[in-house]
């Protein structure tokens, strides 16, 4: 069972008080206050009517220590006297321990929150994994595409401490979280608590010092890793070279972007149809109006055709329907299949394999239709794809 993150918390606090001898100091406090108060109520119980028993002495020890000192019990011998001396120097001493060792470990947890180094507790969050030239457009694309929420976006990569303190700065408003360390180390996933997270997207990570040669093998990692710890969790992966692609569907990403795939059909569009890729610029540019928003289709078009939906949208929202997407939800073959894997569990997952049907997901599980013909029918399962200013 993993551990949590609040767990995890509690441990490294308990952790950094044993190092600093917060439970010896501890203890000690307790020696003196306790002895002070046996001390004083055998050395002032015959003389002092304001000791009335070894409860009044604790109470005046405990008092004393913390130099608060009522005025309602006080030493009457000289042995007494003594004994306060002593508690009220010990107190003053040991107190002052305990007070600075409590506000150091909060001192170093909130400095280990500046690394990246303490997990993150949130849930429905964003996880980026790595960090490239195109990362901050990543983060701008997703400031658009979720104006209305609060997006929780946690940065993992293993940036320079400059520069994170440099993002930090930049997107202050945001309330941003950042963890240092591998994505595609397990132990780094879990602390980012990625099996409650919204989305993970995987970029081409050139942070550590790692070259973009190695890039796509440590995207492929890192997909791995994050399907193996949560395989629910919606995945998008960036690759350089698109020879890699067959690698990441077998780890069951979600989806794929690949850097420059459609740029030599771009410059082929210029020549052969000039205006067109600027088309495509404004489609994706910041500064455009108009942006394509994936949106559910309402209840009541469901069952009804694609021409109905796509007029409901240009009469009500000048809209354009662009394409519909159909989610199918699969379920895992090692689901089913029992934990030691028996000679039954074999023979079934060759009778599905010789079946030669896709029954459990293999092909991509979100089907495109674009611009979907007039008698398209809406089904459960669809959603919309709308060129439009605003989402709806």
């Amino acid at each position: 069972m993993k551990r949590s993150g609040g767990l995890q918390s509690l441990k490294a606090i308990l952790f950094i008080l044993k190092r600093e001898n917060f439970f010896y100091i501890l203890g000690v406090t307790f020696v003196v206050l306790l002895g002070g108060a046996v001390s004083f109520y055998f050395l002032e119980r015959a003389s002092n009517k304001t000791v009335e028993g070894l409860g009044s002495a604790v109470y005046w020890a405990v008092i004393s220590m913390t130099i608060t000192g009522y005025g309602d019990i006080s030493p009457s011998t000289a042995g007494g006297r003594v004994v306060a001396v002593i508690v009220v120097i010990s107190g003053l001493l040991l107190l002052s321990l305990v007070t600075a060792t409590v506000a150091s470990v909060f001192v170093e947890k909130k400095i280990r929150e500046g690394k990246g180094l303490e997990p993150v507790k949130i849930e429905n969050h964003i996880v980026l994994c790595g960090w490239n030239s195109n990362a901050e457009d990543v983060i701008a694309g997703l400031l658009r595409s979720l104006p209305e929420k609060k997006i929780q976006l946690v940065l993992v990569n293993e940036l320079a401490e400059d520069k994170v303190e440099a993002l930090k700065y930049k997107y202050r408003d945001y309330g941003f979280k950042f963890l240092r360390g591998d994505f595609a180390q397990e132990e780094v996933l879990e602390r980012v608590n990625i099996t409650k997270a919204r989305s993970a997207i995987i970029l081409a990570d050139t942070s550590g010092q790692r070259s973009l040669e190695k890039a796509d093998e440590h995207t492929i990692l890192g997909t791995l890793a994050v399907k193996s710890l949560a395989p629910e969790v919606k995945t998008c992966a960036e690759l350089l070279n698109p020879e890699n692609r067959q690698h990441l569907k077998r780890a069951n990403v979600d989806e794929i972007v690949v850097r420059g795939e459609h740029l030599g059909n771009l410059l082929a569009s210029a020549t052969v149809s000039p205006g067109l890729p600027r088309v495509f610029s404004l489609l994706l540019s910041p500064e455009e109006e108009n942006k394509m928003w994936k949106v559910e289709i309402p209840f009541a078009f469901i069952g009804k055709t694609a021409g109905e939906l796509a007029e409901y949208y240009r009469d009500n929202y000048q809209g354009l329907l662009l394409a519909l997407l159909s989610e199918r939800k699969v379920l895992a073959l090692d689901k089913i299949l029992t934990d030691d894997y028996s000679a039954i569990d074999q023979f079934i997952k060759r009778k599905f394999e010789e079946a030669d049907r896709d029954f459990f997901g293999k092909k991509e599980r979100v089907q495109v239709v674009l611009n979907p013909a007039n008698d398209v029918v809406i089904g459960e399962e669809d959603t919309a794809v709308v060129l439009a200013r605003k989402r709806r």
